[in-house]
């Protein structure tokens, strides 16, 4: 409300003009000059009077108020006040500055129909919160009030909010006493009472057959990609995981890949699979295993990721691999339930051993000297096919012969080159690859 009234004054006098406002309760850095003989002001501590012509009166012109002026912008009746301040101790009266009559009492009145439950003089009559509803014994803004919207007793329903004393949907559709979101919600979907059968969602207005879906993120933590892994962990956790967690039917895992503990490969405790959470709808699991994910070494430039989708894939997990511990039921390697959708999300920057080798028909780098051998491509991606598992690739690499790895793995899966996404070590890139990776993992969900 002092804002309105700064604003009125600073609106008469022009640019370059000084508002002095006076606190009823303090002294003003400044005294103001003015024209207005305040010379009688008393100190003024309860609320003004409110009879004809009497300060804070309602008045069109200044013969209709005791002390002659009449303040025609608020329609109240004032009077001159020093800058120590003699207006009334209201916390909506301010001693202000007004052209052609210096510092006089002012305040911002409302109507008593916009009177508010606020315990505030709001039309500066002298009684605070007149008019104000009581709803038993709790004053009550019946304009805003969910509880009390419109009169005492009316509830607004689920999403509802109170506007003007009426309930309203401010997000989504009224659908009876609650606001619902059409496009998803199963009771309502695409219209209010349209309900989908057992085993359908409501996806984009339409009910589906309900498809079970189990996403792994499979995380690459060798020494050469700590950089852009540390970068893209806030973006995998909040942009990849919370958004599928909130995907119906969706399941969620983490494992990480490195390398083989074996020189040349890789350093002493790297193992090149390790499973931390089996797909689940716990996002405190899974959002916790991203944020204390860890790195490893490794020890050469390409790396043990062929290993890792091997044992997600059902494959034997090697010893130097720890395996995913999965509840009932599951299939194992990655735990999958057996009627859902497979994906694996690797993150990566690297070219990897025993991968096909993207210039010829032999396998790129292959292991040597480590006991038992590591699987290789042709194993891996029939166990893959077998069981049905998408893999999807956030590449970081800047590195060509990785890329085209990555992709000719892609097409021996049956898979689009696209299925590559491209994210480099910036977080905004990161951003873009993963809003990619969802859209098609809600393509595959719905049947794409």
């Amino acid at each position: 409300m002092k804002r309105a009234l700064i604003a009125f004054a600073l609106a008469t006098l022009g640019c370059g003009a000084t508002v002095q406002i006076a606190d009823s309760r303090g002294d003003a850095d400044t005294q103001p000059d003015s024209p207005a003989d305040a010379s009688t002001d008393t100190l003024v501590t309860d609320a003004p009077p409110t009879g004809s012509g009497d300060l804070g009166a309602p008045c069109a012109s200044d013969g209709e108020c005791l002390a002659g002026f009449c303040l025609v912008d608020i329609g109240r009746c004032s009077r001159a006040c020093k800058a120590s301040g003699a207006c009334p101790n209201s916390s909506n009266w301010s001693c202000l500055v007004v052209p052609k009559y210096g510092p006089m009492c002012v305040c911002d009145a409302l109507s008593k129909t916009e009177v508010a439950c606020n315990g505030i003089d709001d039309n500066c009559d002298g009684v605070i919160d007149e008019g104000s509803p009581t709803c038993g014994t709790k004053c009550v803004d019946v304009n805003t009030d969910p509880s009390n919207c419109g009169k005492c007793g009316v509830v607004c329903g689920d999403g509802k909010s109170c506007v003007g004393g009426a309930c309203t949907c401010t997000a989504g559709t009224a659908c009876g006493d609650a606001c619902v979101d059409t496009k998803s919600d199963p009771k309502n979907c695409g219209t209010c009472g349209k309900a989908c059968a057992m085993g359908e969602a409501c996806v984009a207005g339409a009910c589906t057959k309900s498809v079970a879906l189990d996403v792994t993120l499979l995380l690459d933590t060798t020494g050469s990609t700590a950089a852009s892994l540390s970068t893209a962990l806030p973006t995998l956790r909040d942009k990849l995981a919370t958004p599928l967690l909130a995907i119906t039917d969706t399941h969620v895992g983490v494992s990480r890949t490195c390398e083989f503990p074996d020189a040349p490969y890789g350093s002493a405790g790297d193992r090149p699979f390790t499973g931390v959470v089996q797909p689940t709808t716990s996002s405190t699991e899974v959002l916790d295993a991203i944020s204390k994910t860890v790195g490893m070494g490794g020890g050469d430039a390409p790396d043990g990721m062929v290993e890792a989708l091997g044992t997600l894939s059902g494959l034997a997990a090697h010893p130097a691999s720890l395996a995913l511990t999965c509840s009932p039921g599951r299939v194992s390697g990655g735990c999958w339930r057996a009627s859902a959708k497979k994906i694996v999300v690797l993150f990566t920057d690297d070219i990897f051993h025993n991968g096909p080798d993207p210039l010829t028909t032999g396998l790129y780098s292959p292991y040597a000297g480590i006991t038992p051998a590591p699987v290789d491509w042709p194993a891996v991606k029939k166990a893959m096919l077998d069981a049905k598992i998408t893999l999807l690739i956030i590449n970081t690499a800047v590195d060509a012969n990785a890329t085209a790895q990555h992709k000719k793995m892609l097409s021996e899966l049956g898979q689009p080159e696209t299925d590559v996404f491209f994210a480099g070590t910036k977080s905004e890139n990161i951003g873009i690859a993963v809003d990619g990776v969802i859209a098609r993992i809600k393509s595959i969900k719905s049947g794409g």
